[in-house]
């Protein structure tokens, strides 16, 4: 009885905030770069895996996408090719997108802005070697792209490679990380500038298979040629597999040293607001966006310390949460910061105050003495506040 009250009461409250079970992010990427992600978008459109609302899935990857302004997308897991249409229709005539054709059930594609982004050309690699990418050889594509202070071709190798922590799969991601290099390396990609990315199901400091070495160390260990971005995601613990509480990097961004000079400092980033966002990974992916930017030396770092120009909640982490979390938010003016966590009821639990400057800080939120539950965080500048819901596990 007391399980069916505190879901009735949840319920009560989720219904007031109808956005929370949208899939929504703001604006990542910026009009003076060249942004590009990687996203596992769970079994994309399948009827018996992945999200059960396939249409609402579609609509929240619709959203994600042009609400990021990110330009470039390499996507893996697209289960159903009238959904990926689907997807196209949704986001309009200034996008385009196209998938692999040499692959099973679980699909590799791209998906671009043609205001800023042209497909050059695009075809499978290193097919005769398909069973070391699980049946999914890389798809690999040459785009032009068109900043306003320049323009770029850049190659993107899409890759969803073999899962699972046994000791074959393991070996066949040893295999497919070393014929990608080679690949670029021995053929005329020696001099190009290239994008390496996607799932590689595996980790990169060591692997998710008993600690052995990454798959990828061959990249790692030659610096010269390879700039490892999401090595940077993994060392500060920012997993982009969410399907767990501790979650996994498995999704990654490799570039060659003739792209390494454009990249913008810091900017390899996931996009960690949408694990605020509540049912995102019931609705729409297990994984989240890993993004990078590129472009002139003229642009600003992302670490420009940039003051805000409104009150936002950048991110509630983690989400579930145990004994603790924290919330990254962008305070406009020196003030003070009021956060209250509320219980599914709408009883105060907590209340703290944090006196802060203009700027981005990250805030503690203390759940030593917090039971399980489903709760919200709200929090005010005193001009204006943002609500969050929260799930702690213990």
């Amino acid at each position: 009885m007391k399980r069916l009250l505190f879901y009735g009461a949840f319920s009560f409250l989720f219904l007031q905030f109808p956005l929370l079970s949208q899939a929504q992010i703001g604006p990542v990427g910026r009009s003076a770069t060249f942004d590009v992600a990687t996203w596992n978008i769970e079994w994309f459109g399948a009827a018996n895996s992945g999200p059960s609302n396939d249409a609402l899935q579609v609509q929240n990857v619709k959203n994600i996408i042009v609400s990021s302004e990110i330009e470039l997308w390499a996507v893996q897991e697209i289960s159903h090719v009238g959904r990926f249409s689907e997807l196209l229709t949704l986001l309009g005539p200034d996008w385009s997108g196209e998938l692999a054709t040499n692959t099973g059930s679980q699909r590799i594609g791209f998906v671009w802005d043609k205001r800023v982004v042209t497909k050059r050309s695009s075809t499978h690699i290193l097919e005769t070697f398909s069973d070391d990418f699980a049946g999914r050889p890389p798809l690999k594509a040459e785009f032009t792209i068109s900043l306003p202070d320049t323009t770029m071709i850049v190659t993107l190798i899409n890759v969803h490679m073999k899962a699972f922590g046994d000791a074959e799969s393991y070996q066949r991601r040893v295999n497919a990380s070393g014929r990608v290099k080679n690949h670029i390396d021995f053929s005329s990609l020696a001099s190009a500038s290239v994008v390496f990315l996607g799932d590689f199901n595996d980790e990169l400091l060591s692997s998710t298979f008993a600690n052995q070495v990454s798959p990828y160390q061959n990249f790692m260990l030659d610096p010269a040629g390879y700039s490892v971005l999401s090595l940077k995601l993994e060392q500060a613990d920012r997993p982009s597999w969410v399907g767990s509480i501790s979650g996994s990097n498995l999704d990654h961004i490799f570039v060659s040293n003739e792209l390494a000079a454009s990249y913008i400092p810091n900017s390899i980033n996931t996009m960690d607001a949408l694990k605020s966002v509540f049912g995102y990974t019931a609705q729409t992916s297990d994984h989240l966006p890993v993004y990078a930017s590129f472009g002139s030396s003229i642009v600003l770092d992302v670490d420009d310390h940039t003051i805000p120009s409104a009150f936002a909640v950048r991110d509630l982490y983690p989400n579930p949460a145990q004994t603790d979390a924290s919330l990254t938010i962008d305070v406009p003016n020196h003030g003070t910061i009021a956060v209250q966590l509320f219980d599914a009821l709408g009883r105060m639990i907590s209340s703290s105050e944090h006196n802060v400057t203009a700027g981005r800080h990250t805030l503690p939120l203390n759940l030593e003495d917090v039971p399980r539950g489903a709760y919200f965080v709200r929090m005010t500048d005193g001009r204006s506040s943002s609500t969050k819901p929260l799930v702690v596990v213990k």
